[in-house]
């Protein structure tokens, strides 16, 4: 069984599996790399423990508290917080800010990703936050301007969180100036970098992913 119960100083972003059914087990693996501190929400915990991985945090339904304490003696030292289950993902970003995490990464599924999102934007003050789908990768910006360095083809959804947000994109396939649409989608015409301004951050940049 792998295990990532070490010291850690909180540079790594965190990772929460709020809903972990359809994601590539490949891309998890992926992001577990580096020893992140790991919360799983109850949906994902036989899934997530399957594959042989350590737990630091589980979250669970109040009436089956005891019933994963059992399930969970392998998992030691793991700790295992009851709650009202519409509140896994708001008391798990809790526990992380609580412990002094700035960074989290989020897996959730399609379904639930802009519910996911709407909740998220009442932390982007205290924490720097990406959201995986099976399909998709939801970066949160903070400032105007973002800069990358992307390979030809990159396809990317640009989201304003602001009805007033104007966007200028260059090293598109177009590039464009003074954009007020809500949401852009945007494709790299080739490798090189890219550069976002949104007059109103923060917003989102989503890119497809191919696994």
């Amino acid at each position: 069984m792998s295990s990532h119960h070490i010291v850690r100083d909180q540079q790594e972003p965190a990772l929460i599996l709020h809903r972990l059914d359809s994601f590539p087990v490949s891309h998890l693996h992926a992001l577990l790399e580096w020893s992140p501190t790991v919360i799983c929400c109850e949906p994902g915990i036989d899934k997530y423990t399957s594959l042989g991985h350590k737990l630091d945090f589980a979250m669970v339904s109040l009436n089956r508290f005891e019933s994963w304490k059992g399930r969970l003696d392998n998992q030691q030292p793991v700790k295992i917080i009851a709650i009202d289950d519409s509140h896994f993902l708001m008391t798990g970003l809790t526990v992380l800010q609580k412990e002094g995490h700035r960074a989290v990464n989020i897996i959730t599924d399609e379904a639930s990703v802009f519910d996911v999102i709407q909740l998220l934007t009442q932390w982007l003050n205290q924490l720097d936050l990406v959201v995986f789908t099976e399909k998709q990768k939801f970066l949160f910006v903070k400032n105007e301007t973002f800069k990358k360095w992307l390979p030809a083809g990159t396809r990317l959804t640009l989201m304003a969180l602001s009805e007033d947000s104007r966007w200028d994109v260059v090293g598109f396939q177009e590039d464009v100036k003074a954009s007020h649409d809500q949401e852009l989608e945007v494709v790299k015409a080739k490798e090189g970098e890219a550069e976002i301004h949104c007059s109103h951050p923060p917003y989102l940049v989503v890119e497809d992913l191919d696994y």
